[in-house]
């Protein structure tokens, strides 16, 4: 009767496991709101802010953006690499980057680029369209 009890403990903790697994699946992807979405039960986006919807979508044009810098006059462009979520910054990471003056100028390129500002200050273009998101790549 022990080893009995034992097994269930064991095929429980497997299974609780395993479902852990894949309700953070659910929440990180929003399969819950994409279904929803999808039979026109809602428009809403979630919990979250446009900010964190926008970088989580499965949209290939908001893969690759610009991020415009008015205080300084230039112009970050690149692939997003990560991104905060909500919170008092919004933090981007951009690879491949490019930098550009206002007037279309490169300044310099990096591998890699971590922008952080308060979201006020954050203004962030998507110039691909779904033509031309392979062509980026």
């Amino acid at each position: 009767m022990t080893s009995a009890i034992v097994l269930q403990i064991a095929i429980a903790t497997v299974v609780g496991f395993i479902l852990g697994i894949i309700w953070l699946y659910a929440v990180n992807y929003k399969w819950m709101t994409r279904f929803l979405q999808s039979i026109g039960a809602t428009k809403t986006y979630g919990d979250e802010d446009v900010w964190d919807f926008t970088f989580t979508s499965s949209d290939a044009t908001s893969e690759y953006v610009h991020v415009r810098d008015f205080e300084n006059k230039i112009v970050y462009a690149g692939w997003v690499a990560v991104f905060s979520e909500t919170g008092k910054m919004r933090e981007v990471v951009l690879r491949d980057a490019i930098v550009y003056d206002f007037d279309g100028s490169q300044l310099f390129a990096s591998p890699r680029i971590y922008i952080s500002r308060k979201p006020e200050g954050m203004h962030v273009e998507f110039p691909a369209t779904q033509a031309n998101t392979k062509e980026l790549q």
